[in-house]
């Protein structure tokens, strides 16, 4: 509409200051060539042989026309789903090879490498799930964690031998924020593209810790897709609790992604979030749904 406006100011002066133009009487003065008889003839800049009003009408009229196709245009992405977005999440090819299959082929048992990735690898990790789908910040989901929150914690290498962990860096309060945000979230919408992803990485302890590290969750989509999860960050280091399980859920937050603390944590303490591998509570794992991606 802008453009359209400029284009009749642009208009309107060339319509009205043309090069005869007298400006005593406000009068065009065109050469004798263009009398009937030889001579000047002169006309009113406001008379009929100006189409500067038709213009302006038509001009106006295709910048209503625009205005309305374009208004229309948002109305209907904003009832209408995204495309991608939709075909990202009706696409259920199975994976080829069955987790176990993968494992197995890899050598994850002898391939068992606690490595304590850095901040380079994960957004390394990142990179290569955006590479074969990854869809990015999942805007469907909510955090309540601020912008600049830095989790209360850090990774470690625990002392019972069960490799790596998570572990306080200070005490932390009853009902605080342990972890929260969705940055670092990837998700997958069938076993297939998880599989792409793990032949991207570079080596097999890489892909076998990663096997590790996701899980499948139901109801994760914006309208209740399942997908294969994992944390891009070192928060995949941390362990199932159990009856000592100190950081999940507390009433009346939103859980999808945020997790807070149990009960009061001391500095050094290592933090344990429940797996739920049996299913008895409604947590986040549903051993069940890998056979829902083919794998």
């Amino acid at each position: 509409y802008n453009i359209a406006v400029a284009v009749i100011r642009v208009k309107s002066y060339k319509m009205r200051r043309p090069n005869h133009f007298n400006s005593r009487n406000n009068n065009v003065v065109l050469p004798s060539s263009f009398g009937a008889n030889g001579g000047e003839r002169t006309y009113s800049k406001y008379s009929k042989h100006s189409n500067f009003s038709n213009n302006k009408s038509v001009i106006l009229t295709a910048a209503k026309v625009a205005c309305a196709i374009l208004i229309g245009y948002q109305i209907v992405l904003m009832v209408q789903p995204n495309n991608a977005d939709a075909k990202f999440w009706k696409n259920n090819k199975p994976a080829s090879s069955t987790l176990k299959q993968m494992y197995d082929s890899r050598k994850c048992d002898a391939n068992d490498v606690p490595t304590l990735y850095f901040k380079a690898w994960w957004a390394k990790f990142y990179k290569n799930w955006k590479k074969h789908g990854g869809k990015g910040d999942p805007d469907f989901i909510t955090s309540e964690a601020p912008s600049d929150f830095v989790p209360p914690t850090e990774p470690r290498d625990t002392n019972d031998g069960q490799g790596r962990g998570v572990f306080a860096t200070r005490d932390i309060k009853k009902g605080e924020m342990i972890y929260g945000k969705t940055t670092n979230l990837a998700y997958f919408s069938n076993g297939y593209s998880f599989q792409k992803f793990l032949e991207g990485l570079k080596t097999n302890y890489e892909a076998c810790d990663f096997m590790k590290f996701a899980w499948p969750q139901s109801n994760f989509g914006p309208n209740g897709e399942s997908a294969i999860v994992a944390v891009m960050d070192y928060h995949s280091f941390m362990k199932d609790g159990g009856g000592a399980t100190n950081c999940g859920c507390t009433g009346g937050k939103n859980c999808m992604v945020d997790q807070y603390a149990l009960r009061e944590i001391k500095e050094g303490e290592q933090i344990h979030c429940s797996y739920d591998a049996d299913g008895s509570s409604q947590e986040f794992l549903d051993l069940k749904g890998w056979k829902e991606f083919g794998l």
